[in-house]
C-alpha cells in the first residue's frame, strides 16, 4: 500500500482498517472485508506483540479495531491519520479514552452487544449462590444424599425464599437495568447505587437507588455492573466488605480488578460474606495457585458471561459496522469520548 505524508490526501488508494488482538482466519474475515470494501477500505489482520510492534502497525491506519490489545497514549498519539478508534467490547479501559479526546480521535465500544448475556450470567450465578446450587449438586454426587440425609441438609445449610431478600445492584447503566428488569419477576426486593443516576428514576424500574453504602448493608446478593476506570478500580475491597451481611453473596461479571481479590479471598475465608460467584478476574487467566479455586462457596466461570451465538455474532460484525459508520461521514453509535460530538466533520444519524 502506498504510504501518504500526514495532510496528503489518498486518490486510488484503498483505506486501511487495521484489527489488532486476537486472531481470526481469511475464510472469517470474509464478510469483514466485504463490508469494508463498500466504503473503499481495506483490512489488515495483526495480531498484539506489544507496543513498540503495534504503533509500527497503526500509525498510518484509518480505522483501528481493538480486539486484545493495549492503546496508551503512546500509542494514540502515534495514530496520526486514525478516524475512529473501536473497542470490540462493552468494556474500554484498554483505551486511553483522555489522550483520543485530545486528538479529536473518536472512540467507540460495543454498548449493547451481550447486555442480554452478561444479566443473565449476573442473575444465573446470584439463583446459584441463593439456592446454594452447588451444595446440592455436591451432595449427590459424593453420595452423602443417600447416605444421610440429616447430613446433607446441615451441609447445604438453610435456604431463603427470594421473596424474603434483597438484590442490590451496583452500577445502573444497560446492564443493571436489565439485570433489575429480569430479576423483577424473581420476587426480590431491587436495590440500585449510582452516583451518575437520578434517584427519582427507581421506581419506573422497579428499583429504589440508594448510596452505595446503604445497598451493601442490606443487601443479601451484591452484584457489580460499573466500567472499570480509576474511580471504581478496587472500588470493592475490605472497608465494602465489613459492611456487608454475612449471609450475602458478591457477584461479578463485569472487570476483575473492580474487586480487590486478596481482600475477596481474606473476607471468605473468614465468614465475612457467605460466597461469591466470579466470573472475572484480577488476573486471567486465574492462576492454579488462586486460593478462590478452592473455596466451596464460590462459583467460577472463565469470563464468558457475554457467551451466546448471537453475541458472537454480533462482537464480530458490530466493531466493522461502526468504522464504516464513521468512514462513511457519520459518528459512530458507540460514542465513548461524547464530549466530541458536535467537534467533528461527521454526522448524527
Amino acid at each position: 500500500m502506498t504510504r501518504l505524508r500526514r495532510g496528503e490526501q489518498r486518490w486510488n488508494v484503498a483505506l486501511k482498517v487495521v484489527r489488532v488482538g486476537r486472531p481470526i482466519t481469511e475464510e472469517q474475515a470474509k464478510p469483514e472485508r466485504a463490508k469494508l470494501a463498500s466504503v473503499g477500505a481495506e483490512l489488515v489482520l495483526h495480531p498484539y506483540q506489544g507496543e513498540a510492534d503495534l504503533i509500527a502497525a497503526v500509525a498510518d491506519a484509518d480505522a483501528v479495531i481493538n480486539a486484545g490489545g493495549r492503546f496508551p497514549a503512546t500509542v494514540i498519539n502515534a495514530m496520526t491519520r486514525c478516524r475512529v478508534l473501536v473497542q470490540g467490547s462493552v468494556g474500554y479501559d484498554a483505551i486511553d479514552v483522555e489522550a483520543a479526546t485530545a486528538r479529536k480521535l473518536p472512540v467507540a465500544n460495543l454498548f449493547d452487544y451481550c447486555i442480554e448475556e452478561v444479566a443473565e450470567h449476573a442473575l444465573t450465578l446470584s439463583l446459584a449462590c441463593a439456592r446454594r446450587l452447588t451444595f446440592m449438586q455436591d451432595a449427590v454426587r459424593s453420595g452423602l444424599w443417600r447416605r444421610d440425609w440429616a447430613a446433607m441438609r446441615e451441609r447445604i445449610g438453610l435456604v431463603e425464599r427470594l421473596s424474603t431478600q434483597t438484590l442490590g445492584i451496583v452500577g445502573f447503566g444497560n446492564i443493571g437495568k436489565l439485570v433489575a428488569r429480569k430479576g423483577g419477576g424473581m420476587g426480590w426486593r431491587i436495590l440500585a447505587a449510582d452516583p451518575f443516576v437520578d434517584p427519582a428514576i427507581g421506581p419506573q424500574h422497579g428499583v429504589e437507588v440508594v448510596p452505595l453504602e446503604r445497598l451493601l448493608a442490606e443487601s443479601d446478593i451484591v452484584t457489580l455492573h460499573v466500567f472499570l476506570n480509576q474511580q471504581t478500580r478496587q472500588m470493592m475491597g475490605a472497608p465494602q466488605f465489613a459492611l456487608m451481611k454475612p449471609t450475602a453473596y458478591l457477584i461479578n461479571t463485569c472487570r476483575g480488578p473492580i474487586v480487590n481479590e486478596a481482600a475477596l479471598i481474606d473476607a471468605l475465608r473468614r465468614g465475612q460474606i457467605a460466597g461469591a460467584g466470579l466470573d472475572v478476574f484480577e488476573f486471567e487467566p486465574i492462576e492454579d495457585n488462586n486460593p478462590l479455586l478452592g473455596m466451596e462457596n464460590v462459583i467460577l466461570t472463565p469470563h464468558t458471561a457475554v457467551y451466546s451465538r448471537l453475541a458472537l455474532e454480533l462482537n464480530r460484525m458490530q466493531p466493522f459496522d461502526e468504522v464504516v459508520r464513521v468512514l462513511s461521514g457519520r459518528y459512530p453509535r458507540g460514542l465513548v469520548n461524547r464530549a466530541l460530538r458536535g467537534q467533528l466533520p461527521l454526522a448524527d444519524g
